[in-house]
């Protein structure tokens, strides 16, 4: 047989295996059809989703997703199960894990084709829920609208906008690749991955024993002695957080107890400088003040289980998931319970700055949108419920605050328009909202104006931004949740001076020029900033330590989750 003859079988082979392979498929197909119009109850017979599938197979011409050769193509079940074997967000407990198990276990026996299809479907069927898993968690949304609704009757008015994956469950279901869908799927931004490694070492710390509760005690701090110390320092052991120091380190006793009479302590019952470091540690990574000092919140923060800890980091992997996922070059992470601003270019995170937040009473909204101007010296124009809540029962009191507090009433919100003058107003009148105050109040630029210098303006419906304030000393406090909800800035100039170095048409030598005076100006921003506004109680340092912060408005206590 010539080289020629060999070539032409080759081929004439090849393409009959080919042949043979789709119409395997289509028969797959035709079969799955024919069940789906025929015996649907026997086919779907102890199969979840059922409507679903039934959608699902008729709009995609009951093309199968599973079934090569007349069986299920093990190799791609097997990607999927193992997916969700290792997926630390699972729980061992839940119905994704079990279902997958026992899944994995009827693939190894034999079948007929009726047995097929309907591992077909039990197959298609764990994969949706899985991508459903990844893409949107399992926080009870509805209960938690429920929950900040009911709020509004305290007059607090929280706010939390989700925003949706693009992908759509349906195209992903089709696509050929799991690994890589769900790779594709996997949250990019916000510290996501990150975070993922760290409820990895959790859960590490958690079959390793957790970690032991201390009993309740007063104020330990350097010096301190007792067996309490030694359990604090058993306890920043399993924790991670103490590390041995150099052996020349040593910690005097104290004073009242430095007698010649006293017996000797246990080295490790004696609070040193190296628990005093892995104190600090803890403190930091909490959002504690960091003092070294075992006081009241850092006790309660101690007090909190590696099982209470899986379980923030958990909800906070799924507040991630309906967070935006657009890709930008440039944006800013504004995290109300760390009370930080985060500028991130490149992936890099370029700027940081203390913020203030909205108060337990008047909680910052949680949303993204993008910076659009600046304004310099503003006005601030005093919300109609802080005029209603505040300055009325104020000028009851005190006829002269208005003056004292630099403001002004105007016929309209038109900063040009008529200062009235207020000293012939009866004030009760207004009281309580018997009737409604008339005009507007404002404050013009100055020292004394509530925005500062200036604001970083992103207009929407909840009427909050960015902005300088006179109140510094505020920013020197580890808490800082003090404002009506707008958004304050501990260092704006270097924000403007970061927004100038990528908008061409601001000029900064001006700008500041500007600021030394009170005449107002608006700067427009050729290249918008994003800005997130987001609520994240856990989290990986640089360093790559978790760290977490108090739950400023009991958003972590109201958001459930369903177990997975």
């Amino acid at each position: 047989m010539t080289t020629i003859q060999k070539t032409f079988l080759f081929l004439l082979f090849v393409t009959l295996s080919s042949h043979a392979t789709v119409n395997n498929e289509l028969n797959s197909s035709e079969a799955l059809k024919m069940a789906f119009i025929k015996t649907p109850t026997t086919l779907l017979k102890n199969v979840p989703q059922k409507h679903f599938l039934k959608r699902f197979y008729k709009r995609n011409h009951y093309q199968t997703l599973w079934i090569k050769d007349n069986k299920i193509n093990k190799k791609k079940a097997d990607e999927l199960i193992r997916l969700i074997k290792n997926d630390p967000t699972l729980s061992q407990k839940g119905l994704l894990y079990n279902t997958s198990i026992q899944l994995e276990k009827t693939l190894e026996t034999n079948a007929s084709q009726e047995q097929i299809l309907r591992r077909e479907l039990k197959l298609t069927s764990l994969y949706n829920n899985f991508l459903a898993h990844m893409l949107y968690g399992e926080i009870k949304w509805k209960q938690f609208k429920y929950k900040l609704h009911s709020l509004k009757k305290r007059h607090i008015n929280g706010s939390w906008v989700k925003y949706k994956a693009p992908q759509k469950i349906n195209d992903l279901l089709l696509k050929p690749d799991i690994n890589q869908t769900i790779e594709d799927i996997t949250p990019k931004y916000f510290g996501y991955k990150a975070l993922l490694q760290g409820l990895k070492k959790l859960k590490k710390i958690k079959e390793n024993g957790g970690w032991d509760r201390l009993p309740p005690f007063k104020t330990l701090k350097l010096g301190s002695s007792g067996d309490i110390v030694k359990k604090l320092r058993t306890r920043l052991i399993q924790s991670g957080d103490y590390t041995l120091c150099e052996e020349n380190i040593t910690t005097p006793l104290p004073q009242e107890n430095n007698s010649s009479d006293t017996p000797h302590i246990n080295k490790e019952a004696l609070f040193d400088e190296c628990l005093e470091q892995a104190v600090k540690k803890f403190q930091k990574r909490h959002g504690l003040a960091v003092d070294g000092v075992v006081g009241k919140g850092t006790q309660k923060a101690l007090s909190l289980s590696v099982d209470d800890k899986i379980r923030k980091v958990l909800l906070n992997l799924d507040r991630i998931k309906w967070l935006p996922r657009e890709e930008e070059k440039r944006y800013i992470i504004v995290n109300l319970p760390e009370f930080m601003l985060h500028y991130i270019e490149d992936n890099q995170t370029k700027q940081e700055l203390r913020v203030i937040v909205g108060d337990k009473r008047h909680p910052t909204p949680i949303f993204s949108h993008y910076i659009s101007y600046i304004v310099l010296n503003p006005y601030w124009k005093v919300p109609e419920g802080i005029v209603r809540r505040e300055i009325i029962p104020h000028m009851v009191k005190d006829p002269r605050y208005l003056r004292k507090q630099g403001l002004e009433a105007h016929r309209t919100w038109d900063e040009n328009s008529r200062i009235i003058n207020t000293s012939s107003l009866y004030w009760k009148d207004y009281l309580y909202g018997r009737q409604k105050f008339p005009y507007r109040l404002m404050q013009p630029p100055g020292p004394k104006n509530a925005l500062g210098k200036m604001k970083f303006k992103f207009p929407n419906r909840f009427s909050v931004y960015l902005h300088d304030t006179p109140t510094r000393h505020l920013f020197k406090k580890s808490f800082r949740a003090y404002s009506h909800g707008c958004v304050r800035l501990s260092q704006p100039q270097k924000l403007l001076e970061t927004i100038a170095g990528f908008n061409k048409n601001i000029n900064i030598r001006k700008a500041k020029k500007t600021l030394k005076g009170k005449r107002k100006k608006q700067l427009n921003m050729s290249e918008k900033l994003r800005i997130h506004l987001v609520y994240l109680t856990a989290g990986l340092n640089s360093n790559g330590e978790l760290e977490f912060r108090d739950d400023l408005y009991n958003y972590d206590k109201y958001q459930k989750r369903i177990v997975r």
